[in-house]
């Protein structure tokens, strides 16, 4: 049997909007993109959202937008991907990294003490794995130092803390819409934010600078990040099936969770923090023997992902600037993690073979369960 590690979702549903884009010769940023707009804010509960070409350049604009100056410090998690680094050097900015929580594996506030200094003009923590971030502790640190709070929910669309949905928890938020995510447009990401100026900025940084009532006038520096109708026409179907997608997702954790306790002596399973509904974007468990095991079930036909095996401080692009500072979870973490199949159409009998393959592995290589350091 073969079971990827994730498989975007793509059916009926959506190659009928995409006819229909192409039926109405207009295929690029309009009417869709207005629409799936629209339907994001009313559900994630903000006044404004902006649809870029990716979640990256959601990073990019967001940033943008706060006016983040050349050697400003943003505070990042370590445990990263590497585009939450990347949009702050887009900046000329610094990226300063901070540790992670052991249990949440999201950015972890005593470490963002320790990290603030007179150049700090911002927070950026992500939703690892689809759980968010303490944005209760991040956003009094924000305002303490009256810096800006930015939120990565490129991987918690649908997630939630204390009942406010991820996108709305910062002064700016951002998500991704990328082929693996839960809700795809194959390509896009989104801003969100309540702030109707920072919103109005974002569309023109989005637009090559282009004042939104003046075509051609260009009053500043900007992109071409626009998404196209094309793109919109698939996320507006993956939309109309977004509770069908979280559903299925949360039966494929709890699946494992509870198929996957007979070895929670050996292996490290996500916990869920009480205030927290997670998105489940990645199932991810920590093994000493990741490697071995990720071998084994991929000599079994089961694909899986290390997510990631760098924490950004020691990614080469940073390394030279800051491969001598530790962060030890995050470090501890990156070398046990593994993230298992997550996918929508992923069926019962597929998820038992990951499981089975799974506590096979662990039977023949785990002596210890791994501790985070």
């Amino acid at each position: 049997m073969e079971v990827p590690w994730a498989l975007p979702d793509i059916g009926s549903n959506e190659l009928s909007e995409v006819t229909d884009c192409v039926e109405s010769t207009w295929v690029t940023m309009g009417p869709r993109v207005s629409e799936l707009e629209e339907k994001l804010a009313d559900y994630i509960d903000v006044n404004h959202a902006i649809a870029v070409n990716s979640g990256t350049a959601a990073l990019d604009v967001a940033l943008k937008s706060l006016e983040i100056d050349p050697q400003d410090e943003v505070i990042v998690p370590a445990m990263t991907y590497i585009a939450t680094a990347n949009a702050v050097r887009y900046q000329h900015a610094n990226p300063v990294f901070a540790d992670i929580n052991s249990t949440t594996y999201t950015l972890d506030p005593e470490s963002v003490r320790q990290q603030l200094s007179e150049d700090s003009s911002a927070i950026l923590p992500i939703d690892y794995g689809g759980q968010c971030a303490d944005y209760e502790h991040l956003q009094r640190i924000a305002e303490e130092e009256d810096i800006a709070l930015i939120g990565d929910a490129a991987e918690s669309l649908s997630a939630s803390y204390d009942g406010e949905m991820a996108g709305s928890l910062a002064d700016i938020s951002v998500t991704s819409f990328h082929a693996a995510k839960l809700m795809t447009s194959v390509e896009g990401g989104m801003i969100f934010t309540d702030d109707a100026k920072l919103a109005e900025r974002c569309r023109i940084i989005r637009n090559q600078g282009e004042h939104p009532e003046k075509k051609y006038h260009h009053q500043e520096l900007g992109h071409n990040y626009r998404l196209s109708d094309l793109h919109a026409a698939v996320g507006l179907a993956q939309f109309d099936r977004l509770d069908e997608i979280i559903d299925q997702r949360e039966t494929i954790a709890e699946f494992y969770m509870e198929h996957l306790q007979p070895i929670s002596d050996q292996i490290v399973l996500p916990t869920v923090s009480p205030q927290n509904e997670h998105a489940w974007f990645l199932f991810s468990i920590l093994s000493e023997s990741r490697d071995l095991i990720r071998k084994h079930l991929n000599e079994h036909g089961i694909s899986t992902r290390v997510t990631w095996p760098l924490p950004a401080h020691k990614q080469p692009v940073y390394s030279d600037q800051h491969g001598d500072e530790t962060y030890p979870i995050s470090e501890s973490f990156a070398n046990g993690v593994l993230s298992l199949p997550m996918y929508h159409s992923m069926n019962e009998e597929e998820m038992k073979y990951v499981v089975e393959r799974l506590i096979e592995a662990v039977d023949a290589y785990v002596d210890d369960k791994y501790e985070l350091e």
